[in-house]
């Protein structure tokens, strides 16, 4: 064969190297970074690949590569970019200080010097990170380049089936499609078949094979002893993987005193560079090879099972899925009965149990046939799935896999180490994982994220409930509006638990080993632990300064269902899946687990992390508001609070459900309102709620017109600077926010409205005193006498004032209510009864009420301005009321 012939017309040169033993992703990646520096000369290493070596046998003339025993001598290297290795062997030129490049799609795993620096990232072949560049300066490649470039990319995806594979590879893949690269040669060389030597040695391998599971993940470790020798190892070890499909593979291969092994690996629990460096070799995280030496071949065995324990970290196992509790059916039940608790659970199956045995599984297709053919009645161990399949918490996602492919089973129930049914574990647990790669620094940035948010004591306290919830493989879960605000940065120290399993239990755990008091309702599941200062000692925390609330609420996971359209629901113990299924919205759906580990994972079953970064309020379902119709004006409060916006098919659902708020109870929607009017913008939910009709349902003269919100922003305004003392201590604001909108109403309407919220008789009472301060408006306008207004507004309260306040167009109304409220109702007679007895001799009776009345009118209007003159305003009272008694004639 020939290859291009280098030339170097100047002292100082570029070249591009990669490692032996080469692949199509190094060779690819040697033509990509040449075609991205031309001036940079790729040199091909002295060995490569079988199926390399043939490509390049009958394409290399096309092809830009150097030998590297073709570099002339006595010239510089000016710089050298390594691709697809950060291990290489020098070349002749180069100094200690050359400039070095490393391109690899595996992470940094060595030390940079000065003259060193490196470009990488995680995906499924390097041949892709450099594609990319070319893709985005649209550079023009030749169809034998982009074959090149694609089988690079190809082989170390597994034609883009590997769980390493990445979008980014499928679209370098596409564009190379589109430059017109060649699948058909592309497959004949990633198909290559053996040679006889390789085929016996790969027979030899086969039978000695022996698996192992390893933290959960399966191994495979085959050996063989040759007396020839046999080119590329890799590829019997590539095939053992194919046929396997373990999470690693290692081949050791004895030749004469030597021993060569070959490792393989398929996810990144498992760096197999780690065993090679461990026998004297190298490589990266999936491939890597070593020369043993000095070992026999059943020593290096050994070692080598003694070693993956070591390096093999724990596989994703069935507890990180799985769910805590489950409901189960007894074998005798009627078919009838196990289509009831389907539709009411929405569960598409139950295990069915014989005693405490398990016996079968029952599933919604085989119980929907069974109702179609008329058998109501029949017992369901007549339609079950019969079997006994279980799985435990420690086992693999990998042995879930296999146990639900070769049994059929969609949900497998879940043992102890006593073989009690503990939870369950289901093929859309399965199926949700897929696409979730294990991210451990996203757990610890959320760790990172709760520790900073809480207050150190709090955060103690925190992690030692997770601890005893841990010790005893108990579900523990931080759930709602404390994850909500956590991912979005917001303040929220209302930290609501939930227990898969008993709560109860796990509270009476904390109050035994760590003091303080229990409340508990075993009817709802719930308790509270009361935070004392015995435990603070406990957990070495300064009480007064831990911060803590008085108690923490521990509730146990549940799910509902609706006997009927916005009914209370009827509630179930269940699992964090369906406890969290039955929330309002996507993004109150989010958990984060305290136990069992991994500590700190977020769990979201429902998009809900997707909704936050799209800022969208979302219903997890289309009969959520048909099921509670409340759960609009919870929509309103939260879009508005957040600065979210609700989705279009939410709002449309919001339409369709309004005609049901007339079923739900008047307290639950005065709740709902009391939760916005305490908001610090209501004033734009109330807005939102007259837009999508909400408010209209309620009354349809409620509105939010210029007035209204006139009179909400003058309310605010009270609030920070109250125009008079009293309302310095006024505890009515939301009450006097919510009167803006009823104080237009007829008084008959504003009655029906106050029955139907369920207001209490005072607060309608201070609702109607609103609606007539309102009506006297116009009187209040006018100049009047100190007099008039007290009559007009003392038999108000409070709240009547400040709505008339606010909603005053002129500056003499809101003069005359500031009067009243600051002045002018404290003004009062300085004279007593005893006094008016022996001024006027007059015996007590009414007729002092109304001496006193005249008298603090007088004071008011100005006509009173001294004792002596209340005194004589009093006698001249007292002798006209005198008179006129002396007028009446006797009987």
């Amino acid at each position: 064969m020939r290859w291009a012939k280098y030339h170097a017309n100047k002292p100082a040169v570029k070249l591009i190297l990669t490692h032996d033993n080469a692949d199509f992703d190094a060779i690819a990646s040697l033509l990509a970074a040449h075609r991205l520096n031309p001036s940079a000369v790729p040199v091909l290493p002295r060995r490569l690949n079988r199926n390399v070596e043939h490509f390049l046998n009958l394409y290399g003339e096309g092809l830009p590569f150097v030998l590297a025993d073709d570099l002339q001598r006595g010239h510089s290297v000016e710089h050298v970019t390594v691709v697809d290795t950060q291990t290489f062997s020098t070349v002749r030129g180069m100094r200690p200080h050359t400039p070095l490049h490393f391109v690899d799609h595996h992470p940094l795993h060595r030390d940079l010097a000065d003259n060193q620096c490196f470009t990488g990232d995680i995906v499924g072949a390097t041949t892709t990170l450099l594609t990319e560049q070319l893709s985005a300066r649209q550079y023009l490649l030749e169809p034998l380049e982009a074959t090149l470039l694609m089988l690079g990319i190809y082989e170390d995806t597994g034609a883009l089936s590997y769980g390493t594979t990445t979008a980014r590879d499928i679209r370098c893949a596409a564009w190379l499609l589109e430059c017109g690269a060649d699948l058909d040669v592309v497959r004949e060389f990633l198909q290559h078949r053996l040679l006889p030597e390789q085929r016996a040695l790969y027979e030899r391998l086969l039978e000695n094979a022996e698996t192992h599971v390893v933290n959960g993940h399966m191994v495979v470790i085959a050996q063989a002893v040759t007396r020839q020798p046999v080119d590329e190892i890799a590829t019997l070890a590539h095939k053992l993987r194919e046929l396997y499909e373990p999470a690693a593979v290692f081949v050791l291969v004895q030749l004469n005193g030597d021993i060569q092994l070959v490792a393989r690996g398929t996810t990144d629990a498992i760096d197999v560079s780690i065993v090679a460096v461990h026998f004297g070799g190298g490589g990266h995280g999936r491939a890597a090879a070593a020369l043993v030496r000095q070992r026999t071949l059943a020593d290096a065995h050994h070692e080598l099972l003694d070693l993956l324990p070591q390096i093999i970290t724990a596989s994703v196992r069935v507890e990180t899925l799985m769910s805590l509790g489950l409901q189960t059916i007894e074998s005798r039940a009627p078919v009838e009965v196990a289509a009831a608790r389907m539709q009411q659970t929405g569960h598409e199956g139950f295990p069915v149990v014989d005693g405490e045995q398990l016996v079968g599984l029952l599933t919604r297709r085989a119980v929907d046939r069974a109702m179609n053919h008329g058998l109501s009645r029949q017992p369901v161990n007549q339609i079950m799935d019969a079997g006994r399949v279980l799985i435990r918490p420690t086992d693999s996602i990998e042995v879930l896999q296999q146990l639900m492919m070769r049994t059929g089973w969609g949900q497998i129930p879940v043992v102890d180490d006593r073989d009690r049914l503990i939870g369950i574990v289901t093929r859309t647990d399965l199926i949700k994982r897929w696409g979730q790669r294990p991210d451990d620094s996203r757990r610890l940035a959320i760790i990172r994220k709760m520790e900073t948010a809480i207050l150190p004591g709090l955060w103690t306290l925190v992690r030692a409930i997770a601890q005893q919830a841990q010790a005893r493989h108990t579900g523990l879960f931080v759930v709602g509006g404390f994850v909500r605000d956590l991912l979005l940065d917001l303040p929220n120290m209302d930290i609501d638990l939930v227990v898969e399993g008993d709560a109860i239990e796990l509270v009476r755990v904390l109050h035994d080993e760590y003091g303080g008091e229990i409340r508990s309702h075993a009817q709802f599941g719930t308790a509270k632990w009361l935070l004392t200062a015995p435990v603070a000692e406990a957990l070495d925390v300064d009480y007064a300064a831990a911060g803590w609330p008085e108690f923490v609420d521990f509730v146990s996971a549940r799910t509902e269902f609706y006997e009927k359209p916005s009914a209370l629901p009827t509630v179930q113990r269940g699992s964090i899946k369906l406890d969290l299924q039955r929330r309002d919205f996507t993004i109150n759906t989010l958990a984060i687990r305290l136990s069992p580990e991994p500590f700190g994972e977020l769990l979201d079953f429902f998009g809900g992390e997707q909704d936050l970064h799209e800022s969208v309020i979302r219903v997890l379902h289309s009969l959520s508001f048909v099921e509670d119709p409340t759960r609009m004006l919870r929509a309103v409060r939260l879009e508005q609070r957040l600065g979210f916006r609700i989705e279009p098919r939410t709002e449309e659902l919001i339409q369709g459900a309004l005609g049901l708020l007339e079923r739900v109870s008047g307290d639950r929607i005065r709740h709902e309102l009391a939760l916005i009017l305490a908001e610090m913008e209501p004033l734009r939910s109330l807005i939102r709620l007259e837009r999508l009709g909400i408010l209209a349902r309620l009354h349809p003269d409620l509105r939010v017109d210029e007035w209204v919100r006139s009179a909400f922003y003058a309310i605010r305004y009270a609030r920070q600077r109250p125009p008079w003392p009293s309302l310095e201590t006024f505890d009515n604001w939301m009450l006097a926010t919510f009167s803006l909108l009823t104080s237009r109403l007829p008084r008959a309407d504003l009655e029906h409205l106050g029955v139907r919220l369920q207001f209490s008789r005072a607060y309608l009472n201070h609702l109607h005193d609103a609606r007539t301060a309102i009506a006297q408006l116009p009187e209040l306008e006018q100049p009047q006498l100190p007099s008039v207004i007290v009559r007009l507004l003392e038999p108000l309260h409070d709240v009547g004032w400040l709505v008339a306040w606010a909603a005053a167009p002129t500056a003499v109304a809101r003069d005359n209510i500031v009067r009243y409220a600051s002045e002018w109702r404290f003004v009062k007679p300085t004279l007593d009864g005893h006094v008016i007895e022996a001024l006027t001799g007059i015996k007590p009776g009414p007729v002092y009420g109304q001496l006193l009345g005249h008298l603090r009118q007088a004071w008011l209007d100005g006509l009173i301005n001294s004792p002596d003159e209340e005194r004589a305003v009093l006698i001249r009272l007292a002798d006209d009321w005198t008179k006129r008694l002396q007028q009446v004639p006797e009987d």
